[in-house]
């Protein structure tokens, strides 16, 4: 029987003695009945897994659901950006607007610039940054410039001093965030631009911080969490509220009405609650994306060498300017400076100084531009740097030139604001050129920070010297010994239309032009508040009572 059953079987499955070794076919079968034991669990535990109970995208926390798109680390500097920056945005913004609205002039503008200067510090701060020694230079030059709007009444000293905050306010934020320490000229001014115009893509940036504090908000409900919220919801709904009521109490009360009228300078209708939405809404959003754009260090540090242009290039047009800059100086030598500064036959004092002034800006600034070109573009050359440095000579001759027939128009028609910036730009530009000398000897000189500290250094002595004062100190005392009666009505009339810094020097005289001149400022200094309160139009509304 026994024969019979192991007779009938696989022949390839016979059974093998008691601890014998299995013969190869059976380590085979096993083999294979182990895998495929194997891959039937795998199975089961792949089904058993997608059957299985998975939480819900409700019961996920909202950073597990996005992190595929953003990791924790960033959400978190989000969050910190949103809550923090945001909310020393939104009290920049009002304080900001309270001190600038219709009042570029006013005693709040220092406050502006200090305000301004700590709200940068504080939003560096946040990024871990700290002030670099340098770097409060340009705060002091920006607190200056506010200071000089509070002191004068000249108009356009007022349009450069904010054009120069703002400049200013992005050279300080450059230079702390960013190791500029090896920027050239060009690649700091490109810098400040790129820093303008992509501040304005950080908005989407704002978009973003606002969702992740919204939704982390709504994740938890710490009720610290929520302060910012509380006090935005309480701005928000006290604005319109404290609109309205100052509005029924300035006409119920006119005392009151007056008193609001007077020292603070806010009319409550709604062109004025459109301004000062606009200004708000500018300062916030701007001021936010400004920073916000620092935030994330997009411009590049390095400064790539591109001096690999071939200098026989540069040389040849260098040697053909030298040639005609040499000729030129040494017929303005002969003949300016030698021959008694004779004018030639057929010109007047004006055809010759503004001729020969406009001229040589253009020629000063394009020589100033071609020797920063070549100096960063072509390969080093002693012939070159030879070359540039002649060019440089001859441009402070055309620049004492300049400088000759600009004193030579002052001595016969006065001064005027345009003719100081004409004296003040070429003194400018001669300390530029220093500059540039130095530079085509000395690759790592910091052209632009010294360029930065003259031009600044240079405008606060300009600004606080008050041109309009010296114009009509230097005018009145001169007017008199003047041949050229008849130019003597032209020089009244325009100093009749100097601004309020002239007054302490106008109301030494008398005569119908200088009460013209106290009614043409008298829209200045009247009807302003402590707000806007301004010391060159405080002093002309006192002299203007003695008059």
């Amino acid at each position: 029987m026994d024969n019979m059953n192991q007779d009938n079987m696989n022949p390839n499955m016979k059974a093998t003695p008691h601890g014998a070794a299995p013969t190869p076919q059976a380590a085979t079968y096993a083999a294979n009945g182990a895998a495929q034991a194997g891959t039937y669990a795998g199975n089961g535990a792949t089904k058993a897994a997608r059957y299985s109970v998975v939480p819900s995208p409700q019961a996920l926390t909202w950073e597990e659901r996005y992190q595929p798109k953003e990791d924790i680390e960033t959400l978190n500097f989000r969050e910190k950006m949103a809550s923090k920056l945001g909310l020393a945005s939104l009290i920049y913004a009002l304080f900001s607007t309270f001190c600038i609205y219709d009042n570029w002039a006013g005693i709040t503008m220092p406050l502006f610039a200090i305000g301004s200067l700590i709200y940068m510090v504080y939003g560096l701060k946040q990024y871990d940054i700290k002030i670099k020694k340098y770097g409060w230079f340009y705060g002091a030059v920006i607190i200056a410039l506010a200071l000089s709007n509070f002191l004068t009444g000249n108009l356009a000293l007022h349009f450069f001093n904010c054009t120069g905050i703002i400049l200013l306010i992005f050279t300080f934020l450059l230079h702390n965030v960013y190791d500029d320490s090896r920027w050239n000229f060009s690649k700091t001014t490109f810098a400040i631009i790129e820093s303008f115009f992509c501040s304005i893509g950080a908005l989407s940036d704002y978009t973003k911080d606002m969702k992740v504090l919204k939704k982390r908000k709504a994740e938890h409900t710490v009720e610290k969490n929520h302060t910012f919220k509380y006090i935005l919801i309480g701005l928000l709904i006290s604005i319109p509220l404290v609109a309205v009521l100052l509005t029924l109490l300035s006409q119920a009360d006119m005392i009151f009405g007056d008193l609001l009228k007077t020292y603070f300078r806010f009319k409550f209708d709604f062109d004025n609650a459109f301004g000062i939405a606009i200004t708000f809404a500018v300062l916030y959003f701007g001021s936010y994306c400004v920073l916000r754009f620092f935030s994330k260090k997009t411009i590049n540090e390095e400064v790539i060498e591109k001096r690999n242009m071939e200098p026989v290039i540069a040389i040849t047009v260098l040697s053909i300017v030298s040639v005609i800059y040499l000729l030129f100086s040494v017929i303005q030598i002969v003949y300016l400076f030698w021959g008694g500064v004779k004018l030639p036959e057929k010109y007047t004092y004006a055809e010759y100084a503004r001729e020969g002034f406009f001229q040589f800006l253009a020629v000063s600034i394009i020589n100033f531009l071609m020797v920063l070109f070549v100096n960063k573009h072509f390969r080093e050359n002693v012939v070159l740097k030879v070359l540039m440095t002649i060019i440089s000579i001859c441009t402070y001759i055309m620049i004492a030139s300049s400088c000759m027939r600009m004193l030579l128009y002052i001595d016969a028609y006065l001064l005027t604001f345009l003719r100081v910036l004409v004296l003040w730009g070429l003194a400018v530009l001669s300390l530029f050129f220093i500059a540039v000398i130095i530079s085509i000897y000395k690759n790592d000189f910091p052209l632009f920070k010294y360029c930065v500290v003259v031009v600044s250094i240079l405008y606060l002595f300009l600004s606080f010297s008050h041109p309009d004062h010296v114009i009509a100190d230097y005018n009145l005392s001169n007017i008199a010994g003047k041949d050229a009666k008849a130019n003597i009505s032209c020089d009244y009339d325009y100093l009749t239309n100097l601004s309020t810094d002239a007054a302490p020097v106008i109301a030494q005289y008398d005569g119908e032009w200088v009460r013209e001149y106290f009614l043409n400022n008298s829209e200045f200094y009247r009807n302003r508040s402590i707000r806007q309160f301004n010391l060159s139009y405080y002093t002309a509304k006192v002299l203007s009572e003695t008059k």
